[in-house]
C-alpha cells in the first residue's frame, strides 16, 4: 500500500505512471553506486514540527506579511509542515522595543524596530491559519528587563497556545555588556527569568541562543537543564564576503556542522533537553548572490536538513526574509514584495522534499561510493514504508544507482528534484512540478522504479536528487 501522504499529493497513482528521467549530460563521467538500507537499525527519530522558518524581529513589524488574510505564504507554510516552528529574534531583536499603540517600524540593526499590538495580532492570526508556533526573541541589550516583561506579557497574552517559547538575547557570546563570560550573562538571565515567571508563572525558555561554538549551550545546559524548553545555536556554511564561498563549497563536506552536531547531540543527551539549530543558513550577511539563491541551495538544504535529523537536532529554523542589514537574504526560500505577495526561491524545493521524505525514523543507509560527491538517506515510517532520499551534489558526475531493497518490499515509486543546473536561479521543479502562483504545489510526474532480484536500478544525473518510496 502507498502511505497516505503519498496518495494525497500524487492523485494519478492508480493511473498510468508517467516516466520523466532527466537526461544524462554528454560527456559526463558516470559512476555505479550501491546502496543498502537497515530499516532495523534506527539512527534517530524525527519529531514532530523539524522544519522551521527564522526571521529577524523587524520582519513582524512589516505590513502585509504575517497575516491571517496573506493567503499564499499559508499555502506555502503549511506545503512544508502542518507543525512548524517560526523563530522571531536574531539581531534586530536586541534592538526592538514594543509599543503597544504605537506606529509599527521595521528597522536594520543599527535603528530601532517598534513592534506594536496589532503586528502581534496579525502574527497570532498567521500562526494559527498555518498551524505553527513561535519563539519569540527579547531584547536582551538596549531594553530594560521591566519593559522586556511587558513585551512578553503582550506576546504571550496575543500568541496563547501559539508560543512555543521565550528566548532571553541574540547571539549572546557578542554582547559587550557580558564581556565574552558566561557567567556574566547567566547572572542576567537568572534575574530576567525570575521577573518574567514573576509576571507569567509558566513561561518557557529556550536558549542560550549561542553562535561560534558550543560551550556556552554545554554551560547553559547545565544550570537550565531541568527548566529549559530547547538548547538553541546558530550555524552558517561561512560568510558572503569570503572569495571561497561558491557552489562548490556549499555543496562540499561541512566537516565543521559534523562536529558541532556531534558535540550537541552528547550535550543534549547528557542534559536530557532537546537542541536545535533555531538560526541556520548557507552564509552569514545576508547569503551570496550565484550561490545562496541557485538550485544548488536545494541541494544543500535537502542534505543538511537529513545531517541534522540523523544528529539528533529536534529541528531547524531556515533564516529568511529581511535581514539585519535591511534586504531580503539572497538566502531566503521565501521572498515577497512590499505588497506582502510571496514567491520562493530554490532553497524552498529542497525543504519541500525534505518535508515528504523526513518524517518517522531515521535508519541506517550504506553507501558504496569513494569517487563521487553523493549522500543517501532513508527514513521509516510506523507503517514500515520506507523513503530513500539520494542526494548528488557532484557538479560533473553522473550516477547508476543500484539499491539493495530490503525483504519483503516490492515496489518503488519515485519524484526527482531537478533543475537545469546547480546554478539555476528558477525553473527548479519537484516531482516535474512548480510551485504555482497560489503556492500550491502538485506533481505531475512520478517513475516506477522496477525491483528485479532485491534491488532497483535509478539513474541520477550530476546536481539533482530524488525521492524513492519503497513499500511493499
Amino acid at each position: 500500500m502507498w502511505n497516505l501522504r503519498f496518495c494525497e499529493i500524487c492523485p494519478l497513482i492508480c493511473a498510468v505512471l508517467l516516466c520523466a528521467a532527466p537526461l544524462f549530460a554528454d560527456n559526463a563521467p558516470v559512476h555505479r553506486i550501491k546502496v543498502g538500507i537497515d530499516p532495523t537499525s534506527v539512527i534517530a527519530r524525527i519529531p514532530s514540527g523539524f522544519l522551521g522558518l527564522g526571521f529577524e524581529s523587524a520582519a513582524v513589524a512589516q505590513p502585509n506579511f504575517f497575516s491571517g488574510k496573506n493567503e499564499k505564504m499559508i499555502r506555502l507554510y503549511r506545503n512544508l509542515s502542518a507543525h512548524g516552528l517560526m523563530r522571531i529574534g536574531g539581531n534586530v531583536s536586541d534592538h526592538t522595543v514594543y509599543d503597544a499603540n504605537g506606529t509599527a517600524v521595521a528597522a536594520t540593526e543599527r535603528g530601532v524596530t517598534i513592534v506594536n499590538h496589532q503586528n502581534l495580532l496579525d502574527l497570532a492570526d498567521f500562526a494559527r491559519a498555518t498551524g505553527w508556533t513561535v519563539m519569540w526573541g527579547l531584547n536582551a541589550s538596549t531594553d530594560t528587563v521591566d519593559h522586556g516583561v511587558v513585551e512578553a506579557q503582550a506576546v504571550n497574552d496575543a500568541l496563547g497556545d501559539r508560543l512555543q517559547s521565550f528566548e532571553i538575547g541574540n547571539e549572546v557570546q557578542a554582547h559587550a555588556q557580558f564581556g565574552g563570560k558566561f557567567d556574566n550573562y547567566y547572572t542576567y538571565y537568572k534575574g530576567y527569568k525570575a521577573a518574567l515567571r514573576a509576571a507569567i508563572p509558566n513561561a518557557r525558555l529556550s536558549g542560550p541562543d549561542s553562535i561560534g561554538g558550543t560551550d556556552w549551550v554545554s554551560q547553559y545546559a547545565a544550570g537550565e537543564g531541568s527548566d529549559a524548553k530547547l538548547l538553541t545555536c546558530h550555524y552558517y556554511r561561512g560568510g558572503q564576503g569570503d572569495p571561497a564561498t561558491t557552489i562548490e563549497k556549499l555543496l562540499r563536506t561541512d566537516d565543521g556542522l559534523t562536529r558541532t552536531l556531534q558535540k550537541l547531540r552528547a550535550i543534549s543527551n547528557q542534559s536530557g533537553v532537546p537542541y536545535r539549530m533555531n538560526e541556520f543558513n548557507s552564509f552569514s550577511g545576508g547569503g551570496r548572490a550565484g550561490v545562496s539563491d541557485t538550485f544548488a541551495s536545494a541541494l544543500w538544504a535537502l542534505d543538511v536538513s537529513y545531517q541534522l535529523a540523523s544528529n539528533g537536532s529536534s529541528g531547524v529554523n531556515f533564516e529568511t526574509d529581511l535581514n539585519q542589514l535591511g534586504f531580503i537574504s539572497r538566502y531566503s526560500p521565501i521572498v515577497h514584495d512590499p505588497s506582502g505577495r510571496c514567491d520562493v526561491r530554490p532553497e524552498y524545493y529542497g525543504l519541500l522534499a525534505y518535508s515528504i521524505t523526513g518524517r518517522g525514523d531515521v535508519v541506517a543507509t550504506r553507501v558504496d561510493n569513494d569517487d563521487i560527491n553523493l549522500t543517501a538517506y532513508a527514513t521509516k515510517a510506523p507503517s514500515g514504508a520506507l523513503w530513500l532520499t539520494v542526494i548528488n551534489k557532484d557538479l560533473t558526475g553522473d550516477a547508476d544507482v543500484s539499491v539493495t531493497v530490503p525483504a519483503g518490499y516490492t515496489k518503488a515509486a519515485t519524484y526527482r528534484l531537478a533543475a537545469p543546473s546547480a546554478g539555476s536561479l528558477d525553473q527548479v521543479t519537484l516531482g516535474g512540478s512548480e510551485v504555482d502562483n497560489n503556492g500550491n504545489w502538485k506533481p505531475k510526474t512520478f517513475e516506477k522504479a522496477a525491483i528485479t532480484d532485491g534491488s532497483a536500478a535509478i539513474r541520477l544525473p550530476h546536481a539533482s536528487a530524488i525521492l524513492v518510496q519503497i513499500s511493499r
